[in-house]
């Protein structure tokens, strides 16, 4: 059940990220160290999402394997 509960409020923000992205579509000034790019919005923030997403990942799967490294 608390899966169910996961994928319904991940779908959710996915619409969210979704509808917020479209509606913001001109394009913005990212400062790459030196380097001055413009980008579209929309490809900023699914950026940020997948960086962020990758984050938690890793955060996740570093605890599961201290937790079964502690258990042998």
């Amino acid at each position: 059940m608390k899966v169910q509960w996961q994928v319904i409020v991940g779908i959710i923000i996915a619409i969210l990220i979704i509808v917020f992205g479209t509606t913001n579509m001109g394009t913005v000034d990212v400062q790459l160290l030196f380097w001055t790019v413009q980008w579209p919005l929309i490809v900023v923030i699914l950026g940020s999402v997948v960086a962020g997403i990758l984050m938690v990942y890793c955060f996740n799967y570093y605890k599961a394997r201290k937790k079964r490294k502690g258990a042998k």
